[in-house]
Formats: structure tokens, sequence, C-alpha cells
């Protein structure tokens, strides 16, 4: 049987007329990771749905996101809800989504973080560590891929910026798993180069074409580099961790060459300012000095030399004089110091002998006095002496007495005593007996004599009162 020709639009619109009409596509409730995430002016989101196997384009209108309560980001897992559906002027599947909700973080994020992290906590991207940027680079070096946009872009704007430097390039793969050992060779042989600044730039791309610049290694090798690195990885919104560890990140590798070099029109006017004030200065000197000379040619001095050398002639006269007579000054102050010293001597030795005998005199009175205070402290020492001797035989007869006297009341009130007149102490179990009802036929008790003591049993307990005898 044949079949007619038709238009893709028609095939196109089949299909799509097909999936939406299908009830088990209406409504479809879908997990995974969102990547490519873009959010344009107009308010709708566009990104792709992905797992391990598989990717699906997305799409949800504002009408939908807003509602959406939490932040929306590459590498979020989510659940979603939508409708299948094809796009017709591409003829691309897609899931128009209607609901989002949260189901985690993504596998690559999460590592990412984890390494972000411990490497922030060793102090890989402490500000401190970061190399300045040379302000009139030279000589640049360029690690980026062959034949990539990235690459134009660099060569393009760094000849617009700043053509007078020179570009040495060391390429290497920027994608894949093993790319970022090819990396950290080309960064390793660009950073022995003696280069003024390494750029390390690649293009836009999802998380996973960007993976190879979260490499720990890669990171760890920038972070130990002598030569200052910029580095320009992705789109502004793009982070890795190459970023982090750089000396300088900037948002793209259009960035990266603006950042490391100067706009040689920038220079130009900087120099044609500088240029310009340092005529004026000259100038102004100029003008100043032709105005000084002009006034030192009307000094009348210059007009007659002879008035300067008069004037020292004089002065070296008058001088002259002076030391002619400086000799007969310095005898005369040397005669002067020796009737000094003369007179100073003679004063001295009468001072001295007058200190001498004041000291004698001292020294004698001293003395006497010194052995009538001692006599006195004697005599004093031995009064108290026998005052304190006094008073504590009189204590010792109180202390003597007051024992004497509880003594004779210890002995009256002693048990001994009152056991001598006749009386006795029972005990049971070492234990007093002094109630007849603690005690019961058969009884073992002791009883204590004022000579002696006596084991006994009881044959019979006969109760009384307390005063019965």
């Amino acid at each position: 049987m044949s079949r007619r020709i038709i238009p893709v639009s028609t095939l196109v619109h089949y299909l799509k007329g097909s999936l939406e009409s299908d009830p088990v596509l209406h409504g479809v409730l879908v997990q995974g990771e969102i990547s490519n995430l873009r959010k344009p002016y107009s308010g709708h989101w566009y990104f792709s749905l992905k797992d391990e196997k598989s990717s699906i384009s997305c799409v949800m209108f504002s009408s939908y996101n807003r509602r959406t309560t939490f932040p929306v980001n590459n590498g979020d897992k989510v659940e979603l809800k939508g409708d299948v559906s094809v796009y017709e002027a591409g003829g691309s599947l897609q899931i128009m989504v209607t609901a989002m909700r949260p189901a985690g973080i993504g596998d690559l994020y999460l590592k990412l973080e984890e390494m972000k992290k411990r490497l922030q906590e060793e102090g890989l991207f402490d500000a401190a560590h970061k190399k300045k940027l040379p302000s009139y680079p030279m000589d640049v070096a360029l690690v980026t891929g062959n034949n990539t946009a990235a690459r134009e872009d660099v060569l393009i704007t760094l000849q617009k910026r700043w053509p007078c430097a020179s570009l040495h390039e060391y390429p290497a793969p920027v994608q894949g798993m093993d790319a970022a050992p090819k990396i950290i060779e080309a960064l390793r042989r660009a950073d022995e180069g003696g280069h003024d600044v390494i750029l390390l730039v690649r293009g836009g791309g999802s998380i996973e074409d960007l993976w190879c610049f979260n490499d720990e290694a890669l990171a760890r090798f920038i972070y130990q580099m002598n030569t200052p690195v910029v580095t320009g990885i992705g789109h502004e919104i793009d982070f890795t961790l190459c970023d982090y560890t750089a000396d300088v990140r900037a948002n793209t590798p259009t960035g990266a060459v603006e950042t490391a070099v100067p706009d040689r029109n920038e220079v130009s006017a900087m120099l044609h300012q500088y240029a310009m004030r340092m005529h004026h200065q000259i100038q102004s000197r100029m003008d100043g000095a032709r105005i000084h000379l002009d006034h030192l040619s009307t000094c009348p001095v210059l007009s007659d030399p002879s008035k300067i050398t008069d004037t020292q002639r004089m002065l070296l006269q008058h001088y002259s004089a002076k030391l002619m007579h400086f000799p007969l000054m310095i005898h005369k102050d040397q005669m002067h110091l020796m009737q000094l010293q003369q007179r100073f001597h003679m004063i001295a030795s009468s001072r001295m002998m007058d200190l001498r005998k004041q000291i004698e005199n001292k020294q004698q009175a001293l003395n006497l006095s010194q052995i009538k205070m001692l006599d006195n402290h004697k005599d004093s020492i031995r009064k108290q002496k026998e005052k304190i001797m006094e008073q504590i035989h009189l204590r010792l007869q109180q202390i003597n007495d007051r024992m004497s006297l509880q003594s004779a009341l210890l002995d009256a009130y002693s048990p001994l005593k009152i056991l001598a007149r006749g009386y006795s102490v029972m005990t049971k179990d070492t234990v007093p007996v002094k109630d007849s009802t603690v005690l019961k036929k058969g009884d073992n008790v002791s009883i204590r004599l004022s000579k002696g003591s006596v084991e006994a049993e009881i044959t019979e307990v006969i109760h009384g009162t307390e005063n019965e005898i």
C-alpha cells in the first residue's frame, strides 16, 4: 500500500497531538537533576532534567514557576509534574512543567560542595595567599583548548586591548575525564616559562562539561603556582574550584583578558595626561628660573664683584687680629686657673680638718649617750622580767587551787565511791539495767561491785514502782 509524502511540520504536529492526547503522558511525575538552567527576562524557565542515562528538555512558564517557594539552581534534584509535548519549531521532545518540588541536591553538586568546604578549611581560598597581578604585563601565557571559541575571544580581546604583549599558548583539552591531568601539565610548563601572568579559560557549558575544572589536584596545583593565574571559565554564574584557588576570577574568557591586561587606549590617554603635566611643570620651572635670573642680573654685586671681596677681606683682617691676641689670652687664663686651684686646695684642706674634728666630737658624744641608753634598757628589762615572773607564779597558784577543787568534786561524785557504800551496777549485754521490765527469767547479767564483779542468771523478775526499794 502506497503512503503519501507529508511535510515535516505535519509529522511534528501529528506527534505533538498524539503525545498530548495520551492520558499516560498528561500530568506525568518525573524525578531528575536540573541542568543548563536559564531564566531570561521573559520570566520563563528553560532547563534540562537528567539522570545517569538520559536527559529531556523542560520549560516552566512564569505563571507556574512563580508558585515555586524554593530557590532553583543547577544540580538540584527535583520532582516535577507536567505534560509531555513536542516543541514544533525545533521538533524536540519536552515537558511542559506545571509544578515542582525539591527532591535533594544533585550528586555532582554534593561532591563539589564537599571538596569546596574541605579546601576552604585548609586555607586554599584565603585572600592573603592571592598574588598581585602586574600592572603592565608584557608576556602573557594562555592555557585553553585548541580551535575553541574561548581561544578566539582571548586572541581578539588581547589584540584589541594590549597588542604590545607577547602571547605564548599552552593548549590542553578543557573537557572530559582525562582533561585535568593535561591541564596541570600545561600550567606547569607555563609556570616554568617565566611569564608575567597566566590565563586559564574555557567557554560556557553544563556542569558536566566544566567538571574537569573541579578536579582537586588541579585546584591544589593552581594554589601552589608561582605565576599569577586569572581564570575565565564558563559564564558569570559558573564557579569552579579553580576559580576559588586562582589569584583572580573573571566571569568569562573575555573578562579574564580584560582583568589581566590594561586597555591601550586608557594607557595612551594616561601617558598623554602625564606628558601634559610634565610639560606644564617644566615650563613652570623654566619661567621661575628666568624670573630669578632677571632678579640676579639687577643685583649690584654682579655688576661690581669687588664689593664681595672687600667685605670678605675686612672680615679676614678682623679675625687675623683676634688670632694674634689668642696666645696671650690663653696664658692669662692659665695663670688665673692656677690661682683658683691653689685657693681651692687651701679651702678644701681647712674644711676637711673642721669636718674631721666635728666627726670626732660627735663620735665621743654618741658613745656616751649609747652607753647610758644601754644601761637604762638593761634596768627596764630587769624590772619587766621580775614583774612577769610574779604574774606567772600567781597564775600557777590559781590554776593549782582550781585543780584541787575540781579533783575533790570529781572524787565525791565518782561512781566508785557509791559502790564503796554497798551499791552495785547491773549490766545486760554491756548496757546498764535501770528498769526490771527489760529483764526476763534466764537472762545472763553482770554485777559490778566495789571490789570485783559477779556473773549471774535471772531466776525471777519482780516488778515494782520507780521509787520502791
